[in-house]
């Protein structure tokens, strides 16, 4: 059958989340500069006026008309796809999820197949790891972004071709596009998001709404501690679960005399990326705030609620007391470790972001080592 397309990429793309945005321009860069394809063909959900920087769109439904739209149109996708690249992200959970992947795998190629710089569990259920452990099988090659990962893969699936590479989001300092501006740095900025903890996994409300409490304590003390103004960023821009939820809950807490401003999301990470690079500080609870925020040379401590986050944070070698546990928040201890780092200066991963790239890039083949590299980033 004839193939109109190097390659079919696929992940939680355009969901107005920045993270996923990152990992989606990141695959596309990949996919043409690195594994040389021609035409790739990207799965697009809701906005679909957006630079991706690949050749081709497919548009997928929020609300579709009939059941299984979306299905037929990755299926019709896939088989017209050399092969498929599932970029980046905790894509690997769910049974419904990992399954669709098979299925397109089957479509196209499955030994041809990639799935790049993405995280193994947890899984919601025994079935769930049991369609792991066969996609693992299937799929040519998988590149896991953290230990943890790798340990799962080999626990479920010890014959399978994975290897421990990295986060694809460093590859966004390789692109053309960016051009950060060196300016001077000022304000600290907060990336919050809500947090589903109770056994249904839904929100658990009386622990949102401490949470609500802790951050407006932190953000009040932080700016009559630092004098800095202070910056809540929607990475998650969704109508119903961005994160404008927690950030307007503790704005309106929050006394008037404090300057805080929400910065909007913004659906081109590299834009974000550069405007990540003018602060003096960033807390992050999101995982690609935090990963964002080291790739722009920005001071970070990182809030917890993940083994994903904890994953990253062993990943680079970021220092100790920049590790905050969620769950056991010392306001007195982030406060302590802003207000030292601004004064003196902030302890700096171990990993240097030239070696963060070269391991971003291990996601695609030991041969891109003589890649010329086109990056620069702003210090502090």
């Amino acid at each position: 059958m004839f193939k109109k397309f190097d390659a079919y990429l696929v992940g939680y793309y355009g969901m107005q989340n920045s993270g996923d945005d990152a990992l989606m321009y990141a695959t596309a860069w990949a996919a043409r500069h690195l594994l040389e394809c021609d035409k790739t063909k990207v799965g697009l959900y809701g906005d679909h006026e957006r630079e991706t920087q690949s050749d081709y769109q497919l548009s997928l439904a929020f609300n579709q008309k009939y059941l299984g739209q979306n299905r037929l149109l990755h299926y019709k996708t896939a088989l017209q796809s050399k092969r498929i690249i599932f970029g980046g992200g905790s894509v690997l959970h769910s049974k419904t999820d990992i399954n669709l992947k098979r299925q397109l795998m089957s479509l196209s190629s499955p030994k041809k197949s990639l799935a790049v710089g993405v995280g193994i569990g947890p899984f919601t259920s025994i079935a769930a790891e049991k369609s792991c452990a066969k996609f693992l099988n299937e799929c040519g090659y998988v590149g896991v972004r953290d230990a943890l990962s790798l340990d799962i893969a080999q626990s479920i699936a010890p014959n399978a071709n994975v290897k421990k590479t990295f986060d694809l989001a460093p590859l966004l300092l390789c692109s053309k596009k960016y051009k950060p501006q060196h300016v001077k740095r000022k304000g600290i900025a907060l990336t919050l998001c809500s947090v589903a903890i109770n056994a249904m996994g839904k929100i658990d409300k009386n622990a949102e709404q401490q949470r609500i409490e802790q951050f407006t304590q932190l953000i009040t003390q932080l700016y009559q501690k630092t004098g800095e103004s202070i910056t809540l960023i929607e990475l998650n821009g969704h109508n119903s679960l961005g994160d404008w939820k927690i950030n307007n809950n503790i704005i309106a807490k929050l006394s008037k005399k404090i300057p805080v401003t929400i910065k909007k999301y913004e659906q081109n990470p590299i834009a974000l990326l550069e405007h990540l690079g003018g602060y003096k500080a960033i807390l992050s609870m999101r995982l690609h705030g935090a990963i964002l925020g080291y790739l722009a040379g920005t001071p970070v401590l990182s809030v917890n609620y993940h083994s994903k986050c904890q994953g990253w944070c062993s990943e680079i070698g970021m220092h100790e007391d920049y590790q905050i546990d969620l769950f056991n928040i010392d306001i007195e201890n982030i406060i302590s470790q802003i207000t030292q780092g601004l004064s003196t200066s902030f302890i700096r991963p171990a990993l240097s972001i030239d070696n963060a790239i070269k391991n971003s890039l291990a996601n695609w083949s030991t041969q891109n080592e003589k890649y010329k590299l086109y990056r620069h980033y702003s210090t502090i």
